[in-house]
């Protein structure tokens, strides 16, 4: 299957996966690079407990991603800035044969 979107896709962002909570507080999982397109308009989003926040950037990518970016994963963004994943929406058009996405909203 190709992916009608990767023409579109010219960040590099890397993501440390929430794992969870330790002793020492979040356990994360070691970053690794995945390329989609960051998107730096702001705007209002509920998080996953329908909190409504701010979201200063949204970062496109693969559908494939959507398990590395949990909520209150850390991302880092092409020009260092360090963001934390508010929530992750899975845009998947079904039979429309519509191009699939991940739509990531970062603080």
């Amino acid at each position: 299957m190709t992916d009608e979107l990767e023409d579109f896709w010219q960040h590099t962002v890397t993501v440390a996966t929430l794992q969870g909570n330790g002793a020492n507080g979040a356990v994360k999982a070691d970053p690794v690079p995945v390329l989609g397109f960051l998107d730096g308009s702001r705007k209002l989003v509920r998080s996953a407990t329908g909190e409504q926040v701010v979201s200063e950037s949204t970062f496109y990518c693969p559908p494939a991603n959507a398990a590395l970016f949990l909520p209150d994963s850390l991302v880092t963004c092409p020009d260092g800035s360090v963001s934390t994943v508010i929530k992750a929406n899975l845009n998947d058009s079904g039979g429309l044969g519509l191009p699939d996405h991940l739509a990531v909203a970062l603080t």
